[in-house]
């Protein structure tokens, strides 16, 4: 073999040997690199399994991270041809974020100078504030501002040239509850607090209804960096469409301060209490319901209208406020026996002044946003007496056919109930003794009636049990009128008239409806429908027949009975020129006797014959020498009634006559032909007491 050939052959082999420990080597560290790897996903697999979820809080804590919440809007409370009595209006809140605003020097700056421009801020505070603390995340500079009086400020941070360094801004957006009228209807109405909670009359009653379900907006830095907003949205509330017609409640407001500013002198209102309600005697529905003590609904919690209460009143609410408190660290019989000094001792002890006069206020206005139409009781009077009748007439103890000799009162175990005419009426049929209010002949009456049918008639009329009208506060009266057993001769004779026994307005006007409309008792309400925030139906009310309580002959009977009233009778100062009405006063002498305060209403109901509204008119104590005359009512009644009957398209059945020209909204140009249609005699003042242990009266 030649030299070269086998120079050129070792040359190989040794390339070879070379290649050799180079692979060996290279496969050396390829597995060790596989083995690195194996262990590090097991590594990683162990950390995932054990600690995953703790690393994942770390670093999910780590990026940039926002959730605010998105507010419902409370539903709308409209009246039934879609007037806005209540809404919810956006509003804003200025939030600055200080964590971002310091994030960056440029930042500083020129947002503080956006935010003094557009707002008006406080410049020294704003920069204070951001110097003590720089990484507060939530800081509300002002609130409730109306989207106008932030689109200043918008507009710069959205101006791609001045606008690229106001950081750390933003805007949380709430709702408030506006008043368009601001006191209409507010006893029927009521208000919300903060939290969206309702408080009193349909925003209590219906406050889930109203309310809707707050939604969520989510950002955050997913693992791509990209930010990411995820939304929930907020599910609105429902609206209410109520019954009541939005002019027909300012016509009686308007007409109900009308008779209190004529009525009322330096230190009194013109009456403590003043209900009207109108309602469709057809369907229950109230078309207007109104006291005289309104409040604002924008600012209920104004001390100024603490002027409708009297001294007693004031201190009966705050004296009971501070007895519930007592009752939180005391037992009843060490309160009854604390001396005035004690007490004050013990409320100092256990609260501080700011609290008691908050307590004692509070106290104070729940008095004011007391709805007197449903919450109130007392003795009717005589608007009972129709109610007396038609139990005689539905019963069959009473024929129609009947008279009876008035002769100025009745002796009765030992007691002289007197009619209202001394000197006794003389001989009246049924419809005469309502025309007159003549007290004897209905107490004449009640003996034929008896106990069973009298007292089985007030349930079938609803008294003593609640008429559950949509609204809160209705009060109870089942302890408040005799049962069957305890209805004596005394109690039934004072009980046809109107006397020893307690009712509430509701009660009245809804009970006296089922009279004149063929016997039907309709529940009251005060909603016809439910809709969604878009405006589809969620809900119609439809009007709920409870019971029959009388015969239609029985209401045709009470229908003549009562126009007889109007136009022989003492309904006289009630009628509106061209309508016929039917209708029935009263007169009655609240509890003690002794004090002399009266309380006058007037029911009644319009065409006669074929009634499309009823409307009961109470006046509790009216600020005169001279209480105890039922066309103070009378009058509220017309006046009211001469501006609902046209807007209602109700139009006039009878001829013009002139009557009750010159006679005013206080009934002045009356000539007074007859005594008051009051109790003011030798009568037991023994009736049922109210929950609260005071006389039924009061």
């Amino acid at each position: 073999m030649r030299p070269g050939r086998r120079k050129k052959i070792k040359k190989t082999e040794k390339t070879y040997k070379f290649l050799t420990r180079m692979k060996g080597k290279m496969l050396f560290v390829f597995f060790i690199i596989i083995a690195v790897l194996i262990a590090l996903v097991g590594r990683l697999a162990y950390i995932q399994l054990k600690s995953g979820d703790r690393y994942a809080r770390i670093i999910l804590n780590q990026q940039e991270y926002s959730s605010k919440t998105i507010p419902f809007r409370r539903g709308d409370i409209v009246d039934r041809k879609g007037t806005v009595l209540a809404t919810s209006t956006d509003v804003y809140n200025v939030i600055l974020d200080c964590s971002v605003l310091t994030s960056r020097e440029q930042y500083l700056e020129p947002t503080i100078a956006a935010m003094v421009q557009c707002f008006g801020v406080d410049e020294t505070e704003l920069r204070a504030y951001v110097s003590e603390n720089p990484k507060k995340r939530y800081y509300k500079v002002m609130d409730k501002l109306p989207y106008e009086e932030i689109a200043q400020f918008e507009d710069l941070q959205n101006d791609e040239k001045n606008g690229k360094n106001i950081k750390g801004v933003w805007f949380e957006k709430e709702y408030i509850r506006e008043h368009p009228y601001d006191t209409l209807a507010s006893t029927l109405l009521g208000f919300t607090t903060s939290g969206n909670v309702g408080i009193g009359g349909l925003e209590d009653y219906y406050n889930e209804t109203l309310n809707g379900v707050d939604g969520k907006e989510y950002g955050y830095v997913n693992d791509d960096s990209n930010y990411e907003i995820k939304v929930k949205e907020a599910a609105d509330g429902n609206t209410l469409v109520s019954t009541i017609d939005a002019n027909l409640q300012s016509i009686t407001e308007n007409k109900i301060a009308e008779f209190n500013n004529a009525m009322k002198d330096g230190q009194n209102e013109g009456a403590k209490n003043i209900g009207v309600i109108m309602m469709d005697p057809n369907t229950g529905e109230v078309l207007a319901m109104a006291t005289n003590r309104t409040y604002s609904l924008q600012n209920p919690w104004n001390l100024d209208t603490l002027r409708y209460l009297s001294a007693d009143e004031s201190t009966k609410a705050i004296h009971q406020a501070e007895r519930i408190e007592l009752k939180k660290y005391y037992d009843t019989d060490t309160i009854d026996a604390m001396t005035e000094e004690a007490w004050n001792a013990a409320l100092s002890e256990h609260y501080t002044e700011d609290q008691l006069s908050n307590i004692r206020n509070t106290a104070q206005l729940n008095q004011v946003w007391n709805n007197f139409c449903i919450s109130s009781t007392y003795e009717p009077g005589s608007t009972a007496k129709p109610f007396t009748v038609a139990t005689g007439l539905d019963s069959g103890t009473l024929t129609g056919n009947e008279t009876y000799y008035c002769d100025g009162g009745e002796t009765i175990s030992g007691h002289h109930i007197s009619c209202i005419k001394r000197a006794g009426h003389g001989v009246e049929t049924i419809q005469q003794s309502l025309e007159n209010s003549c007290n004897d002949a209905l107490m004449q009456m009640s003996y034929a009636i008896g106990p069973a049918n009298f007292s089985r008639y007030q349930h079938i009329f609803n008294f003593g049990l609640k008429t559950n009208i949509d609204l809160p506060g209705e009060a109870r009266t089942d302890s408040l009128i005799y049962p069957e057993d305890q209805l004596s001769t005394i109690n039934l004779a004072t009980n046809s008239f109107g006397q020893s026994y307690n009712v509430t307005m509701v009660q009245m006007i809804t009970g006296y409806c089922s009279l004149i409309n063929g016997g039907k008792y309709y529940q009251p309400h005060m909603v016809s429908k439910i809709t969604d925030a878009n405006g589809n139906t969620v809900q119609n009310i439809e009007p709920t027949l409870i019971k029959e309580t009388i015969s239609e002959e029985t209401s045709a009977t009470i229908r003549q009975y009562l126009q007889g009233v109007i136009v022989n009778g003492s309904g006289k100062k009630a009628k509106v020129d061209g309508y016929s009405m039917g209708g029935k006063t009263g007169t009655a002498q609240k509890l003690p006797r002794s004090a002399r305060k009266y309380l006058v209403s007037f029911i009644g109901s319009v065409p006669a014959d074929n009634p499309q509204v009823a409307i009961y008119v109470v006046v509790d104590e009216a600020n005169s020498e001279d209480q105890a005359h039922s066309y103070y009512a009378q009058s509220i009644a017309r006046e009211i009634l001469k501006e609902a009957l046209p807007y209602l398209g109700i139009y006039p059945d009878e001829e013009l006559t002139g009557v009750n020209e010159g006679v005013g909204i206080t009934g002045e140009g009356i000539q007074v032909e007859q005594t008051p249609e009051s109790m003011d005699s030798e009568v037991p003042t023994e009736a049922p007491q109210s929950a609260e242990g005071e006389p039924s009266g009061q």
